[in-house]
């Protein structure tokens, strides 16, 4: 498949999107806006920025991670599955022709002032075929006339905003707020869609040189230059007009140039709106057309749209359909109702992608790999997420109802009818949320790369699986080998990747995955065990770990965990769906860096889950020549003979371990913290996992604590449940 050139720059990054803001959002909107709230249109500008500000954040992050051409839409597909990504890869579409469709209508608004003689519609249509032809030439010849007309467009707005420090005056904006808080927020829903361009040129994020540094700066660069520029321009143009000269006017900026400087400056202004509102078509169409080219790559639309042009290198199919829609709007709609819908179904997509960076962050998905992380998150994403939902709630239920059956119907109608035929993806959403598909023995057992396929038909006693990211996977290994007492070790390096990878075109092992097949091959040959290595490349890694462990009837898993990470808040949690359906014991391994166990610690409880911490640690300190000391806690206010039997059982523990052992017995209102406190003068700190809960989900659990907390290297070990083999999983990462 031909791949989209990457040739943009920071400049051009800036440019596109700039150009896609600037244009009908300060050259017509002001004066729609102005019916809602007055000469207080500035501060709708303010308040949509600030609303807009945690989208822009997260669409940076998403970006970075996924720099491919669809943008909102992949994220989308991606996060929630082929069925959300149809209905919103439509609505993305829909929206940002609209929006460039508005921008044509508003240039024929500023023509009649030089012509008052043209056709609206004819020529709209005219320019309108003029940039589908500019796009189908290539997205490098549409960029260096972009920076010509931001350039234009700010400079004239800067002499405007320098000459109306002559006319200003306090006195033309009042009434600041004529209908108070609500019509302020109205007006901030409406001139919304202003800022929807600040991430649409994440849509070419394919085309873009260092996505991971040229995206989320550009995104920054431009949402500051124009917010300055909106506010601004508005806030001294309303100080230069009286509130009933702008209200309802269709040129604003045309009527602030006749005030403070004339006709010749008025002259001058519509021909820079005209330009810069075709630049803005321009650029909505270049976008806009990407949606249904990533679409259809993805065999949700059909294939044709998908084709890039030999000479061009463009998705010609995908930009006339996009002109086509566009041009049956202008058709077909008005102004004012072409702004609200765009707003409405931008304010929905940018609720989603808040939502989005949520549900990756929280499933821990591997192949999730931002360059660049939002701020402060999830608060960020969690107060975008609101102001979206406030602004939402002031547009009126019937236009939002309406604009999500505009969208909502016609997707799922496509899905129904082709797109759910061509794919079975889930999305991450879908795999790390409920299923039962861990027990259909028909389905492919492990979704693999064919680097080398696993021996299904050898055991092994112990599994250790690596996700790339261990401190030392050698020593998981160790590990693994002493707990097999010499029988077979299994070291299963597991990549999770997007469900739109083909497994099949990841034949070649990157060069870190050959240096550790090396080092295993190498400790294998000098322990002198039965190690065996094998890459595995899978679009679900619990799915993969648990059938791995099932096949190979191994009596152990080994897996390194570091507990809940920092920042995380929602129940998810990789760990605890595999603690209560594995059919083998579960070792969660933390790597303190720790090389030669000489010391290991034991955190006895008097619960069964001790018999297994014992034997373990008497395993691994058999290997390594290691001392065991067997630590109890006890309540301060505990009587002696509650101290004295204690002590005895622990005498009786120590007895069945083979390496030499000696107990502390110690008293403490805090019995997780003393535990921490002594694990400075060990190795290894051994201990029994608790089964998961919801809460301990939620709000981290004791597990969680000692194994973050730990002085030394930690390993939670756990015994088999006990499963009825006739009984079906019915919960999946619960």
């Amino acid at each position: 498949m031909k791949k989209l050139e990457r040739r943009l720059g920071l400049g051009a990054v800036v440019s596109i999107s700039i150009s896609a803001m600037l244009g009908s959002g300060i050259f017509v909107l002001p004066g729609i806006a102005a019916t809602s709230t007055g000469s207080s249109v500035w501060l709708a500008y303010i308040l949509a920025s600030v609303s807009v500000l945690p989208a822009a954040l997260s669409k940076s992050e998403l970006a970075t991670a996924m720099p491919t051409s669809g943008g909102t839409y992949v994220y989308l597909e991606r996060t929630f599955g082929p069925i959300v990504g149809t209905i919103f890869g439509l609505g993305l579409w829909v929206s940002l022709l609209l929006k460039a469709t508005f921008a044509l209508m508003g240039f024929g608004a500023y023509l009649k002032i030089l012509a008052p003689q043209a056709q609206l519609v004819p020529t709209s249509l005219g320019i309108l075929v003029f940039i589908c032809l500019l796009n189908i030439l290539g997205v490098g010849k549409v960029s260096g006339l972009l920076m010509a007309v931001v350039g234009l467009c700010i400079g004239l707005l800067t002499l405007l905003s320098g000459a109306s420090i002559f006319t200003f005056d306090f006195q033309n904006m009042e009434p600041l707020f004529p209908a108070g808080m609500t019509g302020l927020a109205q007006a901030t829903a409406l001139v919304f869609v202003s800022y929807a361009g600040v991430t649409k040129v994440a849509a070419i994020a394919e085309e873009i040189k260092e996505p991971e540094k040229n995206l989320p700066r550009g995104i920054m660069i431009s949402l500051g230059l124009v917010t300055l520029v909106y506010a601004g321009v508005s806030f001294l143009m309303f100080g230069s007009l009286p509130y009933g000269e702008l209200a309802n006017n269709l040129r604003p900026i045309y009527s602030f140039a006749m005030r403070v400087q004339g006709p010749l400056l008025g002259s001058i202004t519509a021909v820079v709106a005209i330009i810069t509102m075709s630049s803005m078509a321009n650029s909505g169409l270049l976008a806009a057309s990407r949606f249904p080219f990533a679409m259809a790559r993805d065999e949700l639309l059909p294939s044709s749209l998908g084709r890039l042009n030999r000479k061009y290198l463009t998705p010609v199919w995908s930009i006339i359909l996009s002109a086509l829609l566009m041009g049956f709007v202008l058709l077909n709609m008005d102004v004012a109702k072409i702004a609200k819908f765009a707003s409405a179904f931008m304010i929905i997509i940018y609720m989603a992608e808040n939502i989005a960076v949520v549900v990756l962050r929280e499933a821990r998905v591997q192949w999730y790999k931002p360059s660049y992380k939002t701020p402060f998150y999830p608060y960020v994403q969690l107060i975008g997420i609101a102001l979206n939902g406030i602004l939402l709630s002031y547009m009126g239920f019937k236009l939002i109802v309406s604009a999500l059956l505009a969208i909502g119907i016609p997707g799922l109608i496509i899905f129904l009818v082709y797109s759910r035929r061509k794919t079975n993806r889930k999305g991450v959403l879908g795999i790390r949320g409920k299923r039962q598909d861990l027990v259909e023995e028909k389905q492919e057992i492990i979704p693999r790369a064919r680097l080398e396929d696993i021996d299904l038909s050898v055991d092994a006693n112990v599994v250790v699986t690596l996700f790339g990211k261990e401190r030392s996977p050698e020593m998981l290994i160790e590990m693994g080998v002493a707990l097999a007492e010499h029988s077979n070790c299994e070291v299963a390096h597991i990549t999770e990747v997007p469900e739109q990878t083909v497994l099949d075109d990841l034949m070649d092992e990157p060069a870190e995955l050959r240096s550790l097949r090396r080092r295993v091959l190498a400790m294998a040959v000098e322990k002198k065990e039965p190690i065996t290595f094998d890459p595995v490349v899978s679009h679900d890694l619990a799915r993969t770990v648990f059938h791995i462990s099932q096949r190979l009837h191994c009596q152990w898993l080994l897996i390194e965990w570091r507990g809940k990470t920092a920042g995380a808040f929602t129940i998810h949690n990789p760990m605890g769906w595999l603690k209560g359906h594995l059919r083998c014991n579960l070792g969660i391994f933390r790597d303190a860096g720790v090389r030669y166990i000489r010391k290991i610690v034991c955190y006895i409880t008097g619960n069964p889950s001790d018999e297994i911490v014992i034997s373990t640690a008497d395993h691994l300190a058999e290997v390594n020549r290691a001392d065991i000391t067997l630590l109890r806690v006890i309540n301060e206010f505990d009587s002696e003979e509650v101290e004295q039997r204690t002590e005895r059982d622990l005498k009786e523990l120590a007895k069945k371990c083979i390496s030499r052992t000696s107990i502390n017995l110690m008293r403490s209102d805090n019995p997780i913290e003393c535990v921490i406190a002594q694990t400075v003068e060990f190795d290894l700190f051994i201990f029994g996992g608790s089964p998961h809960t919801f809460m301990s989900n939620l709000f981290g659990s004791v597990d969680d604590k000692l194994m973050a907390k730990a002085a030394c290297s930690v390993i939670s070990v756990q015994s088999a449940p006990i499963h009825d083999d006739n009984e079906v999983i019915k919960d999946y990462f619960n």
